[in-house]
């Protein structure tokens, strides 16, 4: 609808300079139980997202994207509360439209970005919705705080967006400032801060301080080698705020490509406040998760292996696991290019813990997606 809507009195090239519209078209299935297989959940989504890029000068750029999703089966149904479970919960404004919602379907459209960014040599300023990303790490981002990135959400590939004001002044070609604000729809909800990157010794580093929900944060990153491996890391301290005690997330990496183009990836997590101890029920586990917040548990080990087998098929694996409370994360997939934009992905989510003195499988997801991008 929005594509056959729009009008321009301007040439085709005038109007491809300036305006850009992308987007995709994607098909999720999906399949939950349980070990014992008698709570078997279906899931279905398809998913419309429209990009729409504006630049109508070399110092003025915008852009507008746009999630239009519709979900149906026992997912919606058996879910308590699903449609206040896929809003953003770091919007200030609330910009989606539930177009109708039953029982067991429900279809929403949501503006995902919309900003409009001005820049002048070193200068660059932007507001609006966007995603501001101060993560370095593969999966786990704890100077990330404003917008978290869950990896169980694979099919969010654009990551979430956060309401704010972001500034950034490039210092030298190797080094820059940047200062964020963002709004939240409570003011104690809101996030201020700012973070200095330079390089030195062929390494990234990043310093950032601010204040998160009324809590002071500092942060510090780092990006290089060490021989042929990558290296990486980031730290995020929370300072005691009221009731609340100082926390810590730690995240360290390694990552190396092998000749025959294996690639492989090690790292952990320390959450300081996560939970270190075995739990019966897995749903006390948070996975709803939040810059303070990412992972449960307290000591997390990760890793992953990828493998391009042909340039139209791949396939990977990542695995984790947290030693003090015995949870396992199994997450294959595979991904092949069947024509030109069209794709589709096998992806497999098996949670295995501790309970009753037993290591079990207990809770596995399945999903087929397909996706078609113009």
């Amino acid at each position: 609808m929005l594509i056959t809507q729009v009008l321009f009195a301007q040439t085709e090239t005038k109007l491809s300079q300036k305006l850009e519209l992308r987007g995709y078209l994607k098909d999720l299935q999906s399949l939950t139980f349980n070990r014992s297989f008698d709570s078997l959940v279906t899931g279905n989504l398809i998913h419309n997202r429209l990009n729409l890029k504006w630049n109508p000068s070399q110092k003025i750029r915008g852009a507008a994207e746009f999630r239009t999703r519709l979900f149906w089966g026992e997912e919606v149904k058996y879910i308590p509360e699903f449609s206040s479970g896929i809003r953003n919960p770091n919007e200030w404004i609330n910009a989606s439209v539930i177009w109708f919602e039953t029982e067991s379907m429900l279809m929403q459209t949501y503006v995902d970005r919309f900003w409009l960014e001005y820049q002048s040599n070193a200068f660059e300023i932007r507001l609006g919705r966007q995603r501001i990303n101060w993560g370095i790490g593969t999966i786990w981002n704890p100077n990330d705080i404003f917008n978290t990135y869950n990896f169980l959400d694979f099919d969010y590939e654009e990551r979430p967006g956060r309401d704010a004001v972001k500034a950034k002044y490039h210092l030298t070609e190797m080094s820059s400032l940047e200062i964020a604000a963002s709004a939240a729809d409570q003011s104690n909800k809101a996030v201020v801060a700012a973070k200095y990157n330079f390089n030195k010794y062929s390494y990234d580093f990043q310093f950032s301080a601010g204040v998160y929900q009324e809590i002071l944060t500092l942060g510090t990153g780092w990006s290089g080698s060490i021989g042929q491996a990558g290296f990486k890391g980031e730290i995020q301290y929370y300072a005691a705020h009221r009731d609340t005690t100082a926390q810590l997330n730690l995240t360290m990496e390694s990552d190396y490509v092998f000749e025959k183009g294996w690639y492989l990836n090690l790292g952990f997590l320390l959450n300081s406040k996560g939970i270190d101890e075995p739990i019966e029920n897995i749903s006390l586990f948070n996975f709803q998760l939040s810059p303070q917040n990412l992972m449960p548990t307290k000591w997390n080990g990760v890793f992953t292996t990828a493998k391009q087998f042909t340039p139209l098929f791949s396939g990977q694996v990542s695995l984790i696991y947290a030693p003090g409370t015995h949870l396992l994360l199994v997450l294959p997939s595979l991904q092949y290019n069947l024509a030109t934009n069209l794709d589709v992905d096998f992806t497999w989510q098996s949670f295995y813990a501790k309970q009753s003195e037993n290591f079990q499988g207990v809770i596995h997801r399945g999903f087929l997606r397909m996706k078609w991008s113009f």
